[in-house]
């Protein structure tokens, strides 16, 4: 039995996100689309004998590597779930930027349940593994597919789609800070606009509803958004989530180089920027 295993968590954005009510327990109805990208941490998940405890590592000291990581919680909880006999270690390469709406943390929750699955050889269904994740944030249980889905109620509704058809690719961009969700989703409720409807794939137009909060008050997203539409080979352009990343999306034969290149000129070569396309189990990274 393997007892140490790597994984790629890859992150998310939001091709279509719209609130469709309030709910008594405080949180919004969504309806969203979310289509896992080429963009992702690394995880190292080890078994090692001795009490079921979690131990845990990561390369930036300015992240936790406590219980209040979501990849930590999610090793307890499978623990406990499952009355696994070992400890477990987690070493977390992070490379998703915090805060950014494309579900960083709740990727690596997600994944780590997925490897000890595979390590202890637990035949826990996905589903089951998605009853925990739900335990752990809205966005967690979306992951346990690996796959681009439609998403309900707070977000933990998953329906998988059977197949993804579509072509995209494109750059995604973050400011260096990030847009507290639960303030975005505030800001939303005191004044509810729908955010605009974008141009219209396979799948339907895009669209996010958190935009126009955030947009009001960091300036910096849609300045963004717009010298993104301005640029050759852009389709559209759109913030992902409650923010602060944006990602362009690029036509066929988008020169995505070019594109960054010139993101860097305009707006700071320190800032993140990178290449994606939808995640498969064939494409772990094109960054």
């Amino acid at each position: 039995m393997l007892q140490k295993i790597e994984v790629f968590a890859p992150a998310k954005i939001n091709l279509y996100l719209k609130i469709v009510g309030k709910r008594p327990d405080g949180f919004h109805d969504l309806e969203t689309l979310m289509v896992p990208i080429t963009i992702g941490d690394t995880l190292s998940v080890e078994l090692k004998e001795g009490e079921p405890t979690v131990t845990m590592t990561c390369d930036r000291a300015d992240l936790p590597a406590d219980p209040s990581n979501l990849a930590w919680r999610a090793a307890q909880l499978f623990i406990e779930r499952f009355t696994v006999k070992k400890a477990v270690h987690i070493a977390l390469t992070k490379r998703v930027p915090v805060g950014a709406g494309l579900g960083g943390g709740s990727s690596d929750g997600a994944h780590v349940l997925l490897a000890l699955r595979q390590l202890t050889g637990i035949a826990a269904t996905d589903a089951e593994l998605a009853e925990i994740a739900a335990k752990l944030g809205s966005d967690v249980p979306f992951f346990i597919y690996r796959r681009p889905a439609l998403c309900k109620g707070r977000g933990e509704i998953i329906e998988p789609l059977p197949e993804w058809n579509e072509t995209i690719r494109g750059l995604l961009v973050h400011p260096g800070f990030g847009v507290p969700t639960p303030w975005a989703y505030q800001t939303y409720a005191r004044d509810p606009k729908p955010g605009e409807e974008g141009v219209r794939f396979s799948f339907g137009p895009l669209r996010n509803d958190l935009e126009p909060p955030a947009f009001s008050k960091y300036l910096w997203l849609p300045t963004a958004k717009a010298w993104f539409a301005r640029q050759p080979g852009v389709k559209a352009a759109m913030m992902s989530g409650s923010g602060s990343s944006v990602f362009a999306l690029l036509e066929e034969g988008g020169d995505v180089a070019a594109l960054r290149a010139a993101f860097h000129q305009e707006f700071g070569a320190g800032l993140f920027a990178e290449p994606f396309e939808v995640w498969t189990e064939e494409k772990e990274s094109v960054s």
